[in-house]
């Protein structure tokens, strides 16, 4: 059961930071922001980036490349978070396995 679950976890947060690192690529490379790829890129990472946004203003390099620190904070926030959920379940588990062996 462990495994499903923090197999589960893993999948989605490294989703979750795909998205962000292509978002991140997009904008230092100055993707085109109207088209069909980058704007899904971006509508749907934008409610992950928002308790990080404002920490730092973001670097913007002739005009259309911009470099998004809020968005790297994030990738490692979330791949710290993720690794600490997963330490958690797997730590949870294995003490009521224990508990449940002694009984």
């Amino acid at each position: 059961m462990t495994y499903l679950l923090t197999g589960l976890i893993n999948f989605v947060f490294s989703l979750a930071m795909m998205g962000l690192m292509l978002r991140f690529l997009f904008r230092l490379l100055g993707a085109n922001p109207s088209a069909d790829f980058t704007r899904f890129i971006y509508n749907s990472t934008s409610p992950l980036l928002t308790p990080f946004e404002g920490i730092f203003s973001p670097y913007v390099i002739e005009n259309s490349y911009v470099f998004e620190f809020s968005t790297l904070i994030a990738v490692v926030f979330y791949a710290l978070f993720s690794w600490l959920l997963v330490e958690f379940v797997t730590f949870i588990y294995n003490s009521v396995s224990v508990y449940t062996k002694k009984k």
